[in-house]
């Protein structure tokens, strides 16, 4: 019987310990696919697809290019040049929110770090349209990549921290330059302090938060809350009855479900939906913001606006 016991206890100790998710390596940003085989990137092009050097970017979508002039070594030029799954906006380059946003994907081993921005040798277009449109592409990676690089923490702190809360009334906040924080889950709350911070809450009632230069905050859901304070800040709210405000000048605010309303500060631009009863269809209305009195113009500063159910026009909320 002690034979047995002594077998069983030398057993037990020569068991490996299971590998929990917390001691898996982060993947970094500039080699996370989500859920397919390749990183995604962001980049702002000229409307004719052309960027600096005259370079021609295509503009269909599954359209593939390469970079002439690619090499390997960690830093700008030589490649095909982007953010990663819409991290680092801003970073070697301002970003034009009313320009032509392609969203490109390339392989891993393809992609170069360029401690914000990335360039690669090869890519495939993926999306062609606007500012929007290719943040609400990349969403879910983003997410994703965030709840990796978190886990489990709800606040980080630090240069590239990340802060991911999952669950009802969850959340999150990352303070530090490049920060990222995502909440998902009923009233999820998620807030990014610092330069190009990202902040991103995903459920009905969800608030989003950047508050730095080149924050970008998105709330995804009904009723979600989107605020980015800072210089050429950027905030989205997709879901009903949304609300973007983006304060900061030369900011974007834009709420892609019907009903939403936005706020922007002075040389700005908001984006709304509207509903073309005509039509029966749905449709954005963009409007500039002036000088911020709105004796140019233009729509006022820092001021709530709604779309005329009737007209589609712009309306002070």
């Amino acid at each position: 019987m002690k034979k047995k016991r002594a077998t069983k206890k030398a057993a037990t100790k020569s068991k490996k310990r299971p590998v929990a998710a917390a001691d898996a390596p982060i993947i970094p940003r500039h080699l996370w696919t989500h859920d397919g085989s390749e990183v995604l990137i962001l980049k702002c092009v000229a409307k004719d697809g052309k960027t600096y050097g005259n370079f021609q970017w295509p503009l269909t979508v599954g359209a593939e290019i390469a970079a002439p002039d690619f090499t390997t070594v960690a830093e700008c030029g030589g490649g095909l040049h982007g953010w990663p799954w819409g991290f680092s906006i801003g970073d070697g380059k301002e970003p034009d929110w009313a320009a032509t946003w392609l969203v490109f994907g390339a392989l891993p081993a393809d992609v170069i770090d360029l401690g914000g921005k990335v360039k690669t040798r090869t890519a495939t277009i993926r999306y062609v349209g606007d500012w929007m449109g290719a943040s609400a592409f990349v969403l879910a990676g983003q997410i994703a990549w965030v709840h990796q690089a978190a886990r489990g923490a709800a606040s980080a702190t630090g240069w590239s921290g990340a802060a991911s809360a999952t669950g009802w009334s969850g959340a999150a906040s990352a303070t530090g330059g490049r920060g990222a924080a995502s909440a998902t889950g009923a009233r999820g709350a998620a807030s990014a302090t610092g330069w190009s911070g990202a902040a991103s809450a995903t459920g009905w009632r969800g608030a989003a938060s950047a508050t730095g230069e080149r924050g970008a905050a998105s709330a995804t859901g009904g009723r979600g809350v989107a605020s980015a304070t800072g210089w050429r800040g950027a905030a989205s709210a997709t879901g009903a009855s949304g609300a973007a405000s983006a304060t900061g000048e030369s900011s974007l605010a834009g709420v892609t479900g019907l009903y939403g309303k936005a706020q922007a500060g002075p040389f700005g631009v908001i984006a709304l939906a509207w509903w073309n009863r005509s039509a029966a269809r749905s449709e954005m209305r963009c409007a500039e913001v002036g000088i911020g009195d709105g004796s140019d113009g233009k729509l006022k500063a820092k001021t709530w606006y709604r779309l005329n159910d009737e007209t589609g026009a712009f309306k002070e909320a």
